[in-house]
Order: C-alpha cells, then structure tokens, then sequence
C-alpha cells in the first residue's frame, strides 16, 4: 500500500511541474510609473526583474526614454521590449545597454523588441549555450566572447536591424568564434554600416545559414564577410556591400543571392572550393525606399521590393520565394512587435452625465 501511495505522489508531483505557468514580470523605469505585483521601477528595474525571474519566466520591458542599463542573463528566459519600430504613439522603445548571456544555464533564452545601442555578448563562461533566440531587435554588434571560449549551437539571429556603422572600430557586426559554433542561423535581418578597413560584416564557419538577409553598404570597399568558411549563403540582397571576404573565404555554398552597385567586385566566388549559382550580378533590386548608404531612417526605411516595376528579386529565391527579408519562412516583420500593442486610444473630450463613454481603441494582437 505505502509503494502505491508514493507512486501516485510521484506522478501527481510530476504534473503540477509541467503545467506550471510562467510568471510574467514588468520591468518599468519610466519616471512616475505605477508598481504592483510583478512589477519593477526605476533605474534597475530590468535587473531586478531578472533577478526574481525563474527558468522559463517572462520579462515585458516598457518603453522609455531612458535607458535600463547593462544586464546579465543567467537563467532561460523570454525578454520582450516594445519591437523595432511599432505603429504606435510616440517614439520611444526599450532601450538597455551591454547585454551578456554567457551562462550555460541561460540555454533556450528568447530576447525580442529591444534597442541595445552597444553590444550583445555571447559566451565567456565554460560549456555549451545552446538554443538562443534572437529577434527583432536593433543592436550595433553581436559578439561571441573569447576570453573562456564557449561552444554556442542552435543559434538563431532572426529580423533585426544590425549595425550603425563601425565608426573608428573594427570589428564585426556579427562575431563568431571559429571552431565554436554550429546549427547558427541568420536570417531576415538588416545588415548595415560601413566596414571600416574593409572588415566584414559578419565572421563566421562551420555550417552557418545566411539568408533572406540586405547588407547596405557605404561604398564598394565594403565586404559582407570576414573570415568565412564552410557556409551557405542564399536569397540575400547585397547593396554595396561586396558579397566577398576580408580574409580566408573558401568552401561556401552562393545561391540565389542578388548584388547591386559594389564595383567590379558584385560577383560570387566560384573558386576556393567556393560555388555559386542562380545569382543576380549587378541588378537594381528596386527597393521601395532602402537608400545606398550606412544609415536608416526608420521614418521612412523601406525594403519592399517592388511589385509594379516588379522586382526582380520578387519570386527569384530558392523554391520561388523572395529575395530579401520578405522571403524565406520567417518574413521580417518591420514593426518587429511581437506583444499585443495598443496603437492608438481615442476619447470624447466631454460627455455628458449618465451616458456612455465612447471609445475607439486601435490595436495589433499576435
């Protein structure tokens, strides 16, 4: 009778666990806003959110003018900031600063709608970081931390806008270390700045999926690669930005790619143990509003391809999809929210007593 109690103990313990819910967190340091339950304020309210979070919790960033500051992420969690740019009153999103998850015990982190000026740091404590996500964010650089290499698998780098410019740096917009990735996925981001000194855009080997992504450049010195091996690269749209290497280039797989206004040197490579096939050389990918240089204006930045003229990207990825970030199975989505958003609250300025109160609410659900 007492082993029959405990088996039933046992598989009633086991259900409670797997239909536990997450807990939702917010994470608020605009001046003046409301706490309660769940809720954190002020300067370190992002930090302190993370802090009092478990595995599996969810973390909403309010908006704000001001930024939240560097954290940490030591545990698996799913971070939501405001989008990239929302249809939505105002212009502020949420903003934070250098941005770690190095842990191992952070595997299965999903980051989404942030702002991260500066950098997001990948690695730097031993082990395997596995299964991250991240998207529709705007961050200056991506970077796989060397100091203790770890081995980071299943990454995925998804419908961000990447870069600003290296200004007087050198590195990469997007940074991995050789040997210690793989299954690393980046697809239908926006790719832009200027590679100073001819660096490249993104380093990276070992199996890695580049597709359905623009690189907008600043002149054709620019190079979308740095040290670049072993890769797949297809439906990208490469805008002064050479679809080349800085250094070691060898063993990638080009197709279905288009280039546009990088000199002589828009051509894909074929030698190297490099191939290349169904490629557009040269030909104007008539963007709706994507303009040749390393710098966007979210107010009016738009990479739609055109269907009038049409395109000529339109249709001419692999399997008939789209070049660009429209194509592919994760079409970018430019207001990158993913959170249900109120987008506009409209209000009588008066009504009288005893009757109704009108409102009209505009809002986009997911």
């Amino acid at each position: 009778m007492k082993k029959l109690l405990l088996l039933s103990f046992t598989v009633i313990a086991s259900l409670s666990v797997s239909l536990a819910q997450p807990t939702i967190y917010t994470a608020d340091n605009n001046p003046g806003a409301i706490g309660g339950v769940n809720v954190f304020l002020g300067p370190t309210a992002l930090v302190g959110a993370i802090a009092a979070a478990v595995d599996d919790d969810i973390i909403h960033v309010v908006r704000s003018s001001l930024n939240y500051g560097t954290i940490t992420i030591d545990k698996r969690l799913n971070i939501f900031g405001i989008g990239l740019n929302p249809d939505t009153d105002g212009n502020e999103r949420s903003i934070v600063g250098t941005v770690t998850i190095a842990d191992p015990a952070a595997s299965g982190t999903r980051i989404s709608g942030l702002h991260i000026p500066t950098i997001l740091n990948l690695g730097g404590v031993a082990g395997v970081l596995s299964n991250i996500l991240i998207e529709n964010c705007n961050i200056l650089r991506i970077q796989h931390i060397s100091t203790i290499t770890t081995d980071i698998t299943n990454l995925i780098i998804r419908n961000n806008v990447l870069g600003s410019g290296f200004g007087a740096g050198s590195d990469e917009t997007i940074d991995l270390i050789a040997n210690f990735h793989s299954n690393v996925i980046i697809a239908n981001n926006v790719i832009y700045g200027t590679s100073n000194n001819d660096n490249g855009f993104i380093n990276a080997n070992n199996s890695t999926s580049v597709e359905n992504n623009i690189f907008s450049g600043s002149d054709s010195n620019d190079n979308a690669f740095e040290t670049f091996n072993g890769n797949t690269v297809k439906n990208n749209i490469f805008l002064r930005v050479a679809p080349r290497a800085r250094l070691a280039v060898v063993n990638n797989t080009f197709e279905y790619n288009l280039s546009f206004s990088c000199a002589t040197r828009c051509s894909f490579l074929s030698t190297g143990g490099n191939t290349e096939a169904f490629n557009l050389v040269g030909v104007d990918p008539l963007l709706a509003n994507s303009p040749l240089n390393n710098a966007i204006d979210f107010a009016t930045f738009d990479p739609t391809l055109d269907p009038v003229a049409p395109s000529p990207a339109i249709g001419t990825g692999e399997g008939g999809t789209d070049m660009g970030v429209f194509g592919g199975p994760a079409p970018m989505k430019l207001s990158g929210t993913l959170i249900p958003l109120i987008q506009s609250l409209t209000l009588p300025s008066m009504i009288l007593k005893g009757t109704d109160l009108p409102v009209q609410i505009k809002a986009e659900g997911n």
